[in-house]
């Protein structure tokens, strides 16, 4: 069996959780585009991870935030910080910090003061469709605050993990 390293996993807990997930816990299902999301609705620990993953060598993983409430994006950094303490996973973490608010520098210094942390997953705003356009839309890619934010993650050191539809790759790249 070859050794994996599973780069993008997600972590939570729902029932009693110290974090609250919106957009699995709120009472209305949100608009994913990924589609019916019923079955993610549970907690999800790394005994849970283990026993699925049971039949690979997995030898590191890698949290991507879970999209978490965003006023707690460090609160769980710091939370899944204390799962690698006590479950020995994750190994790394991409977390999460907005680039076009007036924090980002601070929370991004925050977010680099867990040594788990690796990257950011910071998602602009981005159209609904190729047809559609969001230019100059506040936290689009061409937004100067993002761009400003997006430009940190190199004082600290840190990766941007890329999430937009298709029709924003070449933007993005």
């Amino acid at each position: 069996m070859l050794p994996v390293v599973d780069a993008h996993h997600h972590l939570w807990q729902l029932a009693a959780g110290p974090l609250y997930y919106p957009w699995l816990q709120d009472p209305e299902p949100h608009d994913f585009f990924l589609g019916d999301y019923k079955s993610l609705k549970r907690n999800y620990l790394p005994p849970d991870y283990r026993r699925d993953a049971a039949a690979h060598d997995v030898v590191k993983t890698v949290h991507v935030e879970a999209e978490c409430r965003r006023d707690q994006q460090v609160a769980e950094t710091r939370w899944l910080t204390g799962l690698n303490a006590a479950h020995g996973l994750p190994h790394a973490i991409v977390a999460h910090a907005w680039f076009h608010t007036a924090d980002a520098e601070a929370i991004l210094e925050q977010q680099k003061s867990f040594p788990l942390v690796r990257g950011i997953r910071s998602k602009p705003v981005t159209s609904r469709r190729p047809a559609e356009s969001v230019a100059g839309a506040e936290g689009s890619m061409q937004d100067p605050k993002w761009l400003a934010g997006l430009r940190l993650l190199r004082k600290f050191d840190l990766s941007w993990d890329l999430r937009v539809p298709t029709w924003h790759l070449e933007e993005a790249a």
